[in-house]
């Protein structure tokens, strides 16, 4: 059962592809829902309705696609996509057992919105990658991890849709997320399937080597599985090159955008509505997971790049805070969610969370202890890998991006205090960095070009 009942409305104003030429994810009707036959129409499951070759000969033929090698997990972590099949694959044949998928769309992130975009009207797409994924690694069950009561209605009527016209392969059930940040990860995900409760365990064992029933299990952001079915499909068509962001700000509605990996920060920036207020502003990057930074860098927009500025692209969202919005009380903001969000079972994260969140919150009072310097310089490396979670791991990262990108603003807190940070709310302090439903959507597909009414999609 859903733990709370999300709005039906998405709030996304405005869902764009930055090349409409080729046709991605999004395609160019983005508000759109396709049926089975739609899918089919359009050249999916070319493998469920053809012949599916064995595990071997498929992991090849995706082996041979410069898009599948380059492939990166969408969900945060960008682990090689194919290198995370061959580990199933390989671990069915040493164990002789069949694995398992879980298509993880669980989306804990509060800034997030592209995972249910694309299982509420992607659907099919998300569908084929992770029966493409079964046949790579020798699954026989499909579990769809669905994090809302609309994405889960629309992939049961898919799940029904298809197997009225299939005979065979794998099982396909869809599972409901617990609406809690950790039950996105991976062995939370696995524990949620096999039990109903969302808490990450101890590895190892990782899910590959041991994870529903015992049985390697694959698991996998539904945005990549939404690329790997679509780059068999096209081949050597440049399309997974491309990243679903959900890109929004203190003052500015929320889009999903398509964007191409390398993008500069810059050249997104000009095209915002909000462009023009570019100097002075900051960015939360890779929801809450990847710390902030400037928005005023030469920044590309890809793993290499952003892991270089001591950041993480994390699930691809940008959140644009105010000029006058201070980073210091972001960050505070962001680890007292860690501090109420977490899964309360690991000592390391309870305490290090609610410490780590009353310590940046106090930099806005007078009278601060300089040594409080030292002890986030300690903290942003001693924490990483520390929790059976990655929460550990984020504010690490929150606390690496302030020391690099604002030592001067920190050492202006130790000496001045902040008026900003004071006058945060001591309850639900965060509160402010979510995305309101939006029940208008607006249709604009392209940043390039206007509106045009040609249905071609990538579902």
């Amino acid at each position: 059962m859903f733990t709370t009942s999300i709005d039906s409305a998405l709030p996304l104003t405005e869902i764009q592809t930055w090349d409409p030429s080729t046709p991605g994810l999004i395609g160019t009707a983005p508000w759109q829902t396709y049926s089975l036959e739609d899918y089919i129409a359009a050249g999916g499951y070319q493998l469920t309705f053809g012949e599916m070759p064995d595990t071997d000969t498929l992991l090849d033929e995706l082996e041979s696609l410069p898009t599948a090698r380059a492939l990166r997990g969408r969900g945060g972590a960008a682990f090689s996509t194919l290198r995370k099949l061959r580990s199933v694959a390989d671990a069915c044949h040493a164990g002789g057992r069949r694995a398992a998928v879980i298509a993880n769309g669980a989306e804990g992130e509060p800034l997030s919105y592209k995972d249910r975009y694309l299982l509420r009207y992607r659907t099919h797409l998300v569908l084929d990658g992770a029966l493409v994924a079964a046949g790579a690694t020798g699954a026989d069950t499909i579990h769809l991890y669905v994090a809302d009561t609309a994405a889960h209605a629309a992939v049961a009527e898919a799940i029904a849709q298809l197997d009225s016209r299939r005979s065979g392969g794998p099982a396909i059930v869809a599972v409901a997320a617990q609406d809690t940040y950790v039950a996105g990860e991976e062995t939370a995900v696995v524990r949620a399937v096999a039990t109903g409760i969302a808490r990450p365990q101890d590895k190892p064992p990782r899910p590959f080597q041991s994870g529903i029933d015992g049985a390697p299990t694959l698991v996998s952001n539904v945005e990549t599985l939404a690329w790997l079915a679509l780059i068999l499909r096209r081949g050597t068509i440049k399309t997974a090159d491309r990243f679903l962001s959900t890109v929004a700000g203190e003052h500015m509605p929320a889009h999903l955008y398509e964007l191409p990996v390398g993008l500069p920060l810059q050249e997104l920036i000009r095209r915002l509505p909000s462009g023009d207020e570019a100097p002075g502003r900051n960015i939360l990057i890779g929801g809450f997971f990847g710390g902030i930074i400037p928005a005023d860098s030469n920044l590309l927009l890809d793993y290499p790049s952003v892991r270089a500025m001591d950041s993480s692209l994390g699930c691809g969202s940008l959140y644009f805070l105010s000029p006058a919005t201070c980073p210091i009380r972001v960050a505070a903001d962001v680890v007292t969610y860690y501090a109420t969000h977490n899964a309360r079972q690991c000592l390391t994260c309870i305490y290090s969370t609610r410490t780590i969140a009353e310590a940046l919150a106090g930099l806005g009072e007078l009278d601060n202890d300089p040594s409080v310097i030292d002890r986030f310089k300690k903290w942003s490396t001693s924490l990483r890998g520390t929790g059976a979670c990655a929460v550990p791991d984020g504010v690490a990262t929150m606390l690496r991006t302030l020391l690099r990108h604002y030592p001067d603003v920190l050492a202006k807190h130790i000496d001045e205090g902040c008026s900003d940070c004071n006058k945060a709310p001591k309850q639900d302090r965060w509160a402010s960095l979510t995305l309101q439903p939006n029940h208008h959507p607006s249709l604009i597909t392209s940043m390039t070009e206007p509106h045009t009414t040609t249905q071609t999609t990538g579902a």
